[in-house]
Order: structure tokens, then C-alpha cells, then sequence
């Protein structure tokens, strides 16, 4: 894989790393415990996430669009019905980061805008 292709993957798994951190930080304050399978599944996609991102074949490529697409979905359930206004600048960072990923994927697989 070309070096600049190594870049962006690493620049991406950075990006999931800082996803997980953030995520963390939302989940240790959250009040509702239903709410917590969600989190979890939203951990594992990112864990997910993150396996095929360090794979980098064109196959998992492909899978992490589809695993960050999942990712957002499930940051996005949680996050609009999250209950306090405090944690809305952390949901909207974990989305900023995971949009960068999603670029970088897009760079790496030769179909970015």
C-alpha cells in the first residue's frame, strides 16, 4: 500500500481512538442504564471499526464505510436522546471525528469529492 494510503489509514485510526475516548467520556456520565447496550454496541462498532481500518485491503475498506455508517447511526440514536445539554458539544465531536474517518477511507479508496 502506497505511503501516503498508510497517512490516511493512520490519521483514521487516530480519529476511532479519539471516538473511543470520547465515547468513554459520554458513557461514565450517563444517568440511564438502558442506555447502556447502545453504548456498548456503539464500542464494538468503533472496535470494529478500527479491525478493518488496520486490515486495509480494498475489501475492508468497503466494510469500514459500512462499519462507520453503522457507527453514526448508533452515535446518533444516542445522541438525540441523550437528556442533558452538557454532553451535546461531546456528540458533536465524536461526529466530527467520525466524518474524518470516513474521508480518509473515501481518499484512501480513490472516491473522494
Amino acid at each position: 500500500m502506497e505511503t501516503k494510503h498508510q497517512t490516511l489509514i493512520v490519521a483514521a485510526l487516530e480519529k476511532v481512538q479519539s471516538c473511543e475516548t470520547i465515547l468513554e467520556k459520554i458513557s461514565s456520565s450517563c444517568c440511564m442504564p438502558i442506555r447502556s447496550k447502545k453504548m456498548q454496541d456503539t464500542f464494538k462498532g468503533l472496535e470494529n471499526l478500527g479491525n478493518q481500518l488496520k486490515e486495509a485491503t480494498e475489501e475492508s475498506m468497503s466494510n469500514s464505510i459500512v462499519e462507520i455508517e453503522q457507527c453514526g447511526s448508533q452515535i446518533g440514536k444516542l445522541y438525540v436522546s441523550c437528556c442533558t445539554e452538557k454532553r451535546e458539544p461531546l456528540y458533536q465531536q465524536l461526529l466530527k471525528e467520525l466524518n474524518e474517518v470516513h474521508n480518509n477511507v473515501h481518499r484512501v479508496k480513490g472516491t473522494a469529492h
